[in-house]
């Protein structure tokens, strides 16, 4: 009797022990990938961490940006900075086909970002440059989706009409973004404002609209030596351009730190879309 009652406790301690045992483990194991898939992304600004390990997700954030091959193959991208040092360097569309990322060029949620940080009297610059060079007088558009971040700094600008020579010029066109611009006696504040330049008129600046905290659309077309400016599917402004006919014009989009007064502060454009048309 009393080895029997020997055999019942050893049996009972076995399964006491095993179980927990196994009430350890899977707390261990869900700790573990807990750690290993959290990816952290800063608020506002700034490229994602760390990126997702699973399949699926790699999968989606390729076919994000594969939907920019066809404008990257007319594409080289710019970065300069106007400080007498890095100067500028290109990257051309045989390299942004392998969709490379830097500081100040990198996907995000289905965007491409353009990110710069401006730091006293340097101009800086990360822009999409469109080729070949094509003129006025014909029929050629730039689309794009967009989001605009607000900041810290003047001004930027983040579309282009410019022109092609030997020699640095002024753009012809640029769309920007004014933290605050006085025009005809009235001050725009958080504004897009195109600004155009006519050699023998020089520099017009028009408000177009509000800086929508929202993606928009917004489109850049050339035709028949005028320029019509969309934003949100509505036409804001139609320019006689036909003193640029002789101009070799191209496209550009992304970020130009461009405000002509020393600042500080940084600036954001994500682009989800972006085409370019020639007929």
């Amino acid at each position: 009797m009393c080895s029997l009652y020997k055999t019942f406790v050893f049996i009972f301690t076995l399964n006491v022990i095993g179980c927990g045992g196994s009430g350890d483990s899977p707390a261990a194991v869900s700790s573990e990938n807990e750690q290993t898939s959290v990816a952290v992304t800063s608020p506002g600004y700034g490229k994602e961490s760390q990126e997702s390990v699973s399949s699926g997700s790699d999968s989606a954030q390729a076919a994000g940006k594969e939907k920019f091959a066809k404008p990257f193959s007319s594409s080289v991208l710019q970065y300069e900075v106007t400080d007498g040092k890095i100067g500028k360097v290109t990257t051309d569309s045989e390299t942004l086909l392998t969709y490379p990322e830097m500081d100040y060029f990198y996907f995000e949620n289905g965007n491409v970002v353009f990110d710069l940080t401006r730091e006293g009297s340097p101009k800086k610059r990360s822009e999409l440059r469109q080729f070949p060079e094509w003129s006025v007088g014909g029929n050629h558009r730039m689309t794009a989706a967009m989001t605009l971040s607000d900041s810290t700094i003047n001004e930027y600008t983040w579309m282009q009409l410019h022109r092609k020579e030997k020699t640095s010029v002024k753009p012809p066109l640029r769309l920007t973004w004014a933290k605050a611009q006085s025009i005809g006696g009235k001050v725009y504040k958080d504004y897009l404002v195109a600004v155009f330049y006519h050699e023998k008129g020089g520099y017009k600046k028009v408000p177009l609209m509000p800086r929508p905290d929202a993606e928009m659309t917004a489109e850049l077309h050339a035709y028949n030596h005028q320029v019509f400016i969309t934003l949100n599917g509505s036409l804001v402004h139609v320019e006689n351009v036909s003193g640029w006919a002789d101009y070799k014009c191209y496209f550009k989009a992304g970020l130009y730190l461009s405000g002509s007064a020393a600042a500080e502060g940084r600036a954001r454009v994500g682009m989800s879309q972006l085409a370019y048309s020639h007929q």
